[in-house]
Order: structure tokens, then C-alpha cells, then sequence
């Protein structure tokens, strides 16, 4: 009875300390920098910043190497992690997306950072209107999710609780609520690029289901980002393109990067990045709905169709490979290149994919174009090679070398994605 006691007391005790620092102090002492300093400084047992490194990369590429010029904290050192989350989170519970969460700032810094962030106007479905905006770009917010759970396990903090609370409520104010889709930070869209549909979905089946990790957050809010899971997944059902082919045969291939929140059709991004059907998002869309346990005939469906479509003769890339050639260094859009990627024959390289393929004539691939149109847009279901200006190429070597070499427009995400796919086929047909 009384080691009883002794427990209750404790709890009580640590949840005064915990509700005591809920708010983020604004006048501080000596005492209170050092003590800051000195949590820190800890170590613990190091929880993966792996879902970071998209977000690191952007923050630090334009250094030589791409070595900062700050300090980072060790990857056990997760306490300045989460400080960095709880500091530089906005008051809208989200974040701007490159932020270095590795960074080691002193107390006096991230108050001050915390302060002029109060100003920055608060996200929710549509597109941001402040560079410093919340955004899910570059694997954002869930990422700090998962990361604060996992810190959470070892010292649970009330403030670190409060965060991910935060920007989970983000997660599902930044729901559409037409679409059920999420916007990313490049246009007004349904956003399967920078995996923003795959990995906010994720997140919130994840919250809803995994009573491990995640039985921390109130029951209310799990049932609502289950709520909104199957929201989004209806949105990933209704976007998947179908095609006329030249033949006349329709079929059901996969998505686009983007889709329009109203009509749900493919609509453009960036100046590169035209309507069409992609195969590198696509991927990571079939087999999020691989990991559903229990899914619908609309789910096989969906997935069965996109997997066909990729491993067609005519969508596959046979005889070919992307080759870097040396050439003399330059700095292109802010990058240093000493090498030019072009398309060559090789008859014994592996399958590629390119990373867009032509829509049919019934679609509407010209309105949103940032910039006047130049070329041809291709043939139904063939390669689609667009470069900056909106401008359409007839092959790969044919765009600027910057694009060749600065933007994945081939790849092999379908290899991997098919293999998973004959393990799941079996098992749920």
C-alpha cells in the first residue's frame, strides 16, 4: 500500500513539473539556461532522424559538402530535438518545412524565434501564403510526429504531448474538405508528391490504430484521423486516371502528382511538372494501400490496375539507362555540377520507368501552365520529357542539362513495388 502511495505521489508530482512547464518561458535566469543546457545535453536512447534527411538536405545543401556552419546535436541527444519541435512550431501547430531540428540553438535563440513566429499566419487546406508557413512538403509535420511519440516514450513531457496534439490537429484541419486530399507547398492540389498524401495518411491510420505508440492522444482525435484515413483513401480511389487509349481501349492506370481539389482531374505543378500519369508518386500510393489489412474490392481494385499498368511492355523502358558524363563543373540553379546525366542504349540494363507518361485528348493539360507552352505534349501513355518553361521535349538528352541532371524525370520506384505486389496479390486473391 504505501510503495502505492509512494507511485501516486510521484505521478502527481511529475505532472505538476510537466503542466509547470506547459507554456514557453519567456524571462529567464541563469538557473534556467543551464538547466536547459544541461537537459539538452543528455543522452538517451537514439530514435531514427532518418524521415528528416529530405528536410536536413534543403537546409544545408547550399554549403560546401553540404556541412553546416552550426553545430548538431549527436543522434542521442533527442531532448534538442524535441526542444527544436516545441520552440520553432508554429501557432498554428505545424512547421516550415527545411528546418534543421539537428541544429543545437541556445535557449535565448529559440525564444526569440519563438516570438517572431507568432505573426505567421495559420495554414489549414489551402495553400500557404508565408514562406515560414506549416506545409507538409519535404516529408513534414508527421515526421515530427512520429519522432516527439518516440521521444515521448522515454521522458514523457507533458509539452512534447502537447505538441504532437498540435500538429495533429494540423494534420486534420489541413484536410480538404471536398477532396479529402492534402495540398502540398507547390500549388493549390491534391498533393501525391513529396509523398504528402502517402505520408499523411499513414500518419493518421497509424494514430488511429497503433495502440502502442499512439494510445497516448485522447480517443476523440484517434477516431478522427480514422475518420479522415478512410476520407483520404475514398480522395485516392476517385483521382485514379483512366486512359483511352489510341485503340480505343480504356484503361485504369495510377495518378497524378497533383489533382484538383474541385474536379479531382490532373492538373500542373511546377513549370517541369505537366498533368500525366506518374509512376515514382504512383508507387508510394499502391503500396500504402498494400498495407491496409483488411481492404476493400475498391482497394484491390485500385491497386491491381495501378501494378498492370506498371509493369506494362509499353510503359516500361527497355535497352536503356541514365549515364553521368564528366564534363566541366558549373554552378546550375544554385547547384555545382561536374557531370551531365544523359539517356543511352545499354541492351543489358535492368527496366526503367519514366517519371511522367501522356494523358489522352479528353483532358485538360494546358489550363495552369506557369508559363506559356512550348512543343508537343506526346502520345497517350509515352514518355512525357518536360523541362523548365513549360517547355516539351521529344527525348530525355533534349532537355537543358540543369533538368537532366537536378530532377528525377526516370526511375525504378515500380521494381519494388511490383515485387511487393505478388506477395499481397497472394495473399488476398
Amino acid at each position: 500500500m504505501r510503495l502505492k502511495l509512494i507511485s501516486v505521489f510521484a505521478g502527481f508530482f511529475l505532472f505538476l513539473a510537466c503542466a509547470n512547464t506547459s507554456s514557453l518561458q519567456e524571462d529567464l535566469s541563469e538557473k534556467d539556461k543551464a538547466d536547459f543546457q544541461n537537459k539538452v545535453d543528455g543522452h538517451y536512447v537514439p530514435v531514427s532522424i532518418s524521415d528528416f534527411a529530405d528536410g536536413f538536405n534543403h537546409a544545408r545543401y547550399k554549403y560546401p559538402n553540404s556541412i553546416p556552419p552550426w553545430n548538431l546535436y549527436d543522434e542521442d541527444q533527442i531532448l534538442g530535438f524535441a526542444e527544436n519541435m516545441v520552440y520553432l512550431q508554429n501557432p498554428d501547430g505545424g512547421w516550415a518545412k527545411n528546418l534543421d531540428f539537428q541544429r543545437k540553438y541556445s535557449l535565448d535563440e529559440l525564444i526569440e524565434i519563438h516570438k517572431k513566429n507568432k505573426s505567421i499566419p495559420a495554414v489549414t487546406y489551402e495553400l500557404m501564403t508565408d514562406k515560414k508557413g506549416s506545409t507538409m512538403d519535404n516529408r513534414n509535420i508527421f515526421s515530427q510526429i512520429k519522432y516527439l511519440a518516440q521521444v515521448y516514450e522515454q521522458v514523457p513531457d507533458r509539452r512534447y504531448l502537447d505538441c504532437m496534439t498540435k500538429a495533429l490537429q494540423w494534420i486534420l484541419n489541413a484536410q480538404h474538405p471536398l477532396s479529402g486530399g492534402f495540398t502540398g507547398a507547390d500549388v493549390y492540389a491534391i498533393t501525391y508528391n513529396d509523398d504528402v498524401m502517402c505520408d499523411a495518411l499513414r500518419t493518421l491510420r497509424e494514430i488511429a490504430r497503433d495502440d502502442s505508440l499512439y494510445s497516448i492522444f485522447p480517443k476523440k482525435m484517434r477516431k478522427k484521423a480514422e475518420a479522415a484515413y478512410l476520407k483520404g483513401i475514398d480522395c485516392i480511389i476517385k483521382t485514379q486516371i483512366t486512359l483511352t487509349l489510341q485503340n480505343g481501349t480504356k484503361i485504369l492506370t495510377a495518378w497524378c502528382q497533383q489533382h484538383s481539389h474541385e474536379t479531382l482531374q490532373p492538373v500542373w505543378a511546377r513549370e517541369f511538372e505537366p498533368p500525366s500519369v506518374c509512376t515514382n508518386e504512383s508507387a508510394k500510393v499502391v503500396e500504402l494501400l498494400m498495407e491496409d489489412k483488411n481492404p476493400s474490392e475498391q482497394i484491390k481494385r485500385s491497386v491491381s490496375a495501378a501494378c498492370e499498368w506498371f509493369d506494362r511492355d509499353d510503359v516500361r523502358i527497355h535497352g536503356k539507362k541514365i549515364q553521368k558524363i564528366e564534363c566541366p563543373g558549373e554552378v546550375l540553379n544554385g547547384r555545382y555540377y561536374d557531370y551531365e546525366q544523359k539517356l543511352v542504349e545499354d541492351p543489358f540494363a535492368p527496366d526503367i520507368w519514366a517519371r511522367f507518361y501522356a494523358l489522352d485528348a479528353s483532358f485538360d493539360v494546358t489550363t495552369g501552365a506557369r508559363k506559356p507552352i512550348q512543343g508537343i505534349y506526346p502520345a497517350v501513355n509515352t514518355p512525357v520529357w518536360c523541362d523548365r518553361g513549360c517547355k516539351y521535349c521529344v527525348d530525355f538528352n533534349d532537355m537543358s542539362k540543369e533538368r537532366r541532371n537536378g530532377y528525377g524525370y526516370t526511375g525504378k520506384s515500380p521494381v519494388k513495388t511490383l515485387e511487393k505486389y505478388e506477395n499481397w496479390r497472394s495473399e488476398f486473391f
